[in-house]
């Protein structure tokens, strides 16, 4: 199950920016428990750094993260600046962020500025604390100036959209699909038509026994790749434990799909692909459309993306 650790900036005697009666710490700790909340449901292990009014040292924030061994960071923030005019949101990084930072950071921007905001200010490199000391992926979410009232009007009106949509692409770095506003793929919340197709299949061609709730979890995850260890068994007498474990046995065994391939374990990539957010149809055909998703996804995990989808592809699916 992924891990990501939920940071409400400040608090306690720590009050962060102010404006008038309005404190960021607790327009932190509000957006980090929604957040926090909508990731739960969608399956992701969430740890809070701090659920109530209290001051929490900056190490202490990253040790929780480290000690948890946590696959993603956030810390919630709320700018300010000398001038009511500055507005926006900005993601920071640390200064030698690694690649899947910057590629989470801009995935996150581009979610909230669908959503709408005053200006995408992008996503900076910062040498912070808790960049710094986290060994995970870390962002640090400014989401709007607390001393700009248009900033803080969308805070508010906007504040369930902004919830959904930034839980939602937290969940997509670590490989969890999570839809919490239902969107154009669900039926009502966190619940999505195509996973529920998914996990229907997956019970009848493969007795996975799972609850089909739309919702993209650990036992789905697990169920998927029972399926490609029987699937590689059958077809290749692999001879692999089906217990759901992708590890370097059932990797060897991994023969490549390419445009053009058909069968079950292609549906497997394509559903393996869905649930990262990468969609193309379930039809069991590697057409033009997969290829093209996996050469998009093997791009955004640091492959080579030739669209074949071989043991690197499958195992960076399936984490």
């Amino acid at each position: 199950m992924a891990t990501i650790v939920i940071d409400a900036g400040h608090g306690g005697y720590d009050a962060g920016a102010v404006n008038g009666t309005r404190y960021e710490k607790n327009d932190n700790l509000r957006m980090a428990l929604a957040v926090g909340e909508r990731l739960k449901k969608c399956g992701v292990n969430v740890i809070y750094t701090r659920t109530t009014d209290t001051f929490v040292p900056l190490l202490e924030r990253s040790r929780i993260s480290n000690n948890n061994k946590a696959d993603l960071f956030v810390a919630f923030h709320r700018n300010s600046a000398s001038t009511p005019a500055a507005n926006g949101v900005e993601t920071l990084i640390y200064t030698n962020a690694s690649n899947k930072s910057l590629q989470t950071a801009e995935a996150l921007q581009q979610a909230l500025a669908n959503v709408g905001i005053q200006s995408n200010r992008g996503v900076k490199r910062a040498n912070l604390s808790v960049l710094r000391e986290t060994n995970a992926p870390a962002l640090l979410l400014e989401l709007g100036f607390i001393n700009n009232d248009q900033d803080n009007e969308l805070f508010d009106s906007k504040f369930d959209a902004y919830a959904d949509a930034i839980a939602k692409s937290l969940a997509q770095s670590v490989g969890v699909n999570c839809n919490p506003g239902g969107g154009d793929n669900g039926g009502g919340s966190n619940q999505n038509a195509t996973i529920r197709n998914i996990q229907t299949t997956l019970n009848a061609r493969y007795g996975a026994g799972l609850k089909v709730d739309g919702i993209w979890g650990p036992l789905s995850k697990r169920a998927l790749i029972r399926a490609l260890q029987i699937e590689l068994n059958m077809l290749y007498g692999a001879g692999l434990t089906v217990d759901g474990i992708f590890g370097p046995r059932t990797k060897a065994a991994v023969r490549n799909l390419s445009e053009g391939s058909r069968g079950n374990l292609v549906w497997i990539l394509q559903a393996g692909l869905y649930v990262k957010g990468f969609e193309t149809p379930l039809d069991s055909v590697f057409g033009t459309d997969t290829t093209n998703k996996v050469k998009a996804f093997q791009t955004k995990s640091g492959l080579s993306a030739d669209g074949i989808a071989g043991p690197n592809t499958f195992e960076a699916l399936m984490r």
